[in-house]
């Protein structure tokens, strides 16, 4: 067997339709427990199975699963993973209680099974060129800031039976939206130390967050300032900002772009202003779908169970992909700012 990707929803669907350009569909089977969403996959010439033991059964071992379900159940696929010796990839939050996330870092070490958590914003250009500025010091030290992810996922009440309008089940704005803006800044500003102070707040959901505003401090000793809304409805989509003051600029960096506002007196020369401002350049992949980080995501997490390189850009950056240890990181912070705000 090739690859499973295991959940039919809307991600599962994204990883499915990404990786078969790079396997072939001969190569990719769906797993999804409705039969309807079988029948669909079907359809469309890919093998579906109501469970992995089915497919297993079936095809044989995996070379790898892409664990694309509800929150409350990936412990218990990667805890699969693990203990058959198949290369993971989850999406995020890794788990709903840090403790577990924490044991299976351990037992995916312990096994030698590679797993990749689904921390997709690190492959955006603007924001590794902003990490690079961090690492480098051209900018000087920085000095605190603030950042934001805003969406409009939720517009009206959902659904008393939905799982994302209920915490204890992996919904709310903390933990869908958290776990990207809460890594971006772990990866560009390094691990945090401190979360000093968290508020929630409800606009539609009564059993979860609709927004969360928090302030932390990072173990280099830079303070930031976080907002997360999923209800913002001046977005059309998900927007991350970040608003960073170094000594000689401030900076602002989202999805696309990266702006600069030079210091007065500032040390660097027009030269190497110029190449700072230059717009990043996204990176050439093998199959673009949705944007260029999602396939970058793919394959890396491809290439590591094949046993080989996916990548078609010489000049990636290094130190990107996300492990299982960043997801049991941002299930740590979570589960504190959740504290922190009366969540839990």
């Amino acid at each position: 067997m090739g690859f499973l990707v295991v959940g039919g929803g809307k991600m599962g669907l994204s990883h499915l339709a990404l990786i078969t350009p790079y396997l072939g569909k001969s190569n990719v089977a769906m797993v999804e427990r409705k039969r309807l969403v079988r029948l669909v996959f079907s359809m469309l010439g890919y093998r579906s199975y109501a469970s992995i033991e089915k497919a297993m059964k079936k095809d044989g071992k995996p070379k790898g699963i892409i664990i694309a379900t509800p929150t409350s159940s990936h412990a218990s696929l990667a805890e699969w993973g693990i203990a058959n010796r198949v290369p993971f990839f989850v999406e995020k939050p890794l788990t709903l209680d840090a403790e577990r996330s924490y044991a299976l870092v351990r037992a995916a070490v312990e096994a030698g099974v590679p797993a990749q958590t689904g921390f997709v914003m690190r492959y955006v250009a603007s924001f590794q060129r902003l990490r690079a500025l961090v690492a480098d010091g051209r900018l000087g030290a920085v000095r605190g800031y603030r950042a934001s992810m805003r969406g409009n996922v939720v517009t009206k009440p959902l659904k008393p039976s939905s799982w994302q309008g209920d915490f204890m089940r992996g919904g709310g704005c903390l933990n869908e939206y958290g776990p990207h803006i809460i890594d971006l800044s772990r990866f560009i500003f390094g691990e945090v130390e401190h979360v000093a102070r968290a508020i929630k707040g409800h606009v539609y959901s009564t059993n979860a967050d609709d927004w969360i505003e928090l302030e932390w401090r990072h173990a280099s000793g830079v303070a930031g300032a976080l907002r997360i809304d999923w209800c913002d409805s001046s977005k059309r989509k998900s927007v991350i900002e970040f608003e960073v003051e170094f000594e000689s600029a401030q900076v602002r960096a989202d999805n696309s772009t990266i702006e600069f506002n030079w210091v007065d007196g500032a040390v660097l020369d027009a030269a190497t202003q110029a190449e700072l401002e230059a717009r990043p350049k996204p990176a050439n992949v093998g199959f673009y779908l949705r944007g260029e980080e999602f396939s970058l995501e793919m394959e890396d997490f491809l290439g590591s169970c094949l046993g080989t390189s996916l990548h078609v850009d010489p000049d990636l950056p290094t130190g990107v992909t996300p492990k299982l240890e960043d997801g049991y990181a941002v299930d740590r912070l979570i589960d504190g700012i959740a504290k922190k705000a009366g969540l839990k």
